[in-house]
């Protein structure tokens, strides 16, 4: 990115971004009690850090100039979910990128059982960081005052009776855009090849929906949008993914993201490769939930369940003899409550559509589990017994 345009565009959001509550209290006769809805939005963004700063940055930069900026370019050798495992390397210069990328490798097969090293990939980002601001990288600090101001539109245009232009884009498109302008890409160690993380939207269409799909989700349809709490969401979604697994005989990975007033404010499917990729997406989800501002995320998705007994670091998870297969559905909320619920999966034959049965809770039931890390850390919550062991010397 030419670095005269990048700052360009810095100054302009920031100065942009302020006109939307112009325009917002200027049209403040559109909606009933306007006051007693705008004032405590704007008293907790005194207290958002990111928020605050975006203020006193654009009185700044009207007043004394650009902000002072600084570049990196980060590599970071990951094996796990887990942040903690990670080992980082920083230059402010591009040529040593391929050094530092050689020495990350040659650390991976050093220290790292072989199970692992086809599991693992060195991360290759560039970073920009505002001094004022040291602990954003800022175009992930950009993509949540984008998000927190789109939904105070959001909520506006619901209270107004109106809609939101659909050219306006959503926070969740932003996020494809933000990483590509950081040129994330991931140098995967079981195949030496630079790979990168890919989003496409779909739009939803009614008129591709089966009226035998409409007749499905007609006892629960209603529910869907009634929920108030996590639990009451996460009764629904066990509803959902049930009833579509007996319908179709298999579910789609499926992520969730909700607000505090319990409204979906992002969706998606997932789809791996491999098990990099999965932590990947993973570490993806959890700036996506930051940058929206999300208060829940939860799962729908199969998964096989393995025999863990015969585990060592030499083979890796993904050698291990598969032994069951399970329908799960989670949850959690940034205060670290988490909810799950699983059915196994039985296949009569290859040609029989499979059957579930509930499982009976489990006394792990309450352990998140790995793959919530990457959230857990982003949110500031304690990790799970299961997660906490693995930090420890030895483990």
């Amino acid at each position: 990115m030419e670095p005269e345009l990048f700052r360009l565009n810095i100054n302009q959001f920031l100065q942009t971004s302020r006109t939307v509550t112009f325009i917002v209290q200027k049209n403040k006769d559109s909606i009933q009690n306007f006051d007693a809805w705008y004032q405590p939005i704007v008293a907790s963004w005194a207290r958002d850090k990111v928020m605050d700063w975006a203020k006193d940055s654009r009185n700044k930069i009207e007043k004394e100039g650009d902000l002072a900026l600084h570049s990196t370019l980060d590599l970071t050798l990951f094996w796990s979910y887990i942040v903690e495992h990670d080992t980082k390397i920083s230059t402010s210069r591009s040529d040593l990128l391929q050094a530092g990328t050689k020495r990350l490798i040659r650390l991976a097969r050093k220290m790292l059982p072989s199970g692992l090293i086809k599991s693992s990939a060195v991360r290759i980002e560039r970073s920009w960081v505002a001094n004022s601001l040291p602990d954003w990288e800022i175009l992930h600090a950009f993509n949540y005052i984008y998000s927190t101001l789109y939904r105070l539109c959001m909520d506006f245009s619901i209270l107004a009776g109106a809609a939101i232009d659909s050219a306006v884009p959503d926070p969740a498109e932003l996020q494809s855009a933000k990483d590509a302008a950081r040129r994330i890409s991931y140098l995967k160690l079981s195949d030496l090849e630079i790979h990168s993380q890919r989003t496409k939207k779909i739009r939803f269409k009614r008129d591709e929906i089966s009226d035998a799909r409409m007749k499905l989700i007609e006892p629960f349809k209603g529910a869907m949008t009634e929920p108030k709490t996590m639990d009451e969401m996460f009764d629904v979604l066990c509803t959902m993914a049930s009833s579509t697994f007996e319908f179709d005989g298999y579910h789609v990975p499926m992520m969730f993201f909700y607000g505090d007033d319990m409204r979906a404010i992002d969706m998606m499917s997932m789809h791996y490769s491999d098990r990099v990729d999965k932590y990947i997406f993973w570490r993806s989800a959890a700036e996506r939930m930051i940058a929206t501002k999300a208060r829940v995320v939860a799962t729908i998705g199969e998964a096989w369940i393995r025999d863990m007994s015969r585990y060592s670091d030499s083979e890796g998870i993904d050698a291990l003899p598969i032994i069951g297969e399970r329908l799960f559905v989670t949850a959690l909320d940034a205060s670290g409550n988490y909810r799950t619920a699983s059915w196994d999966i039985a296949r009569q034959s290859a040609d029989s559509k499979p059957t579930l049965t509930k499982c009976k809770p489990d006394k792990h039931d309450d352990d998140t589990p790995f793959y919530y890390a990457p959230i857990l850390h982003a949110l500031g919550l304690p990790y799970s017994k299961q997660i906490a062991a693995e930090l420890r010397p030895g483990s």
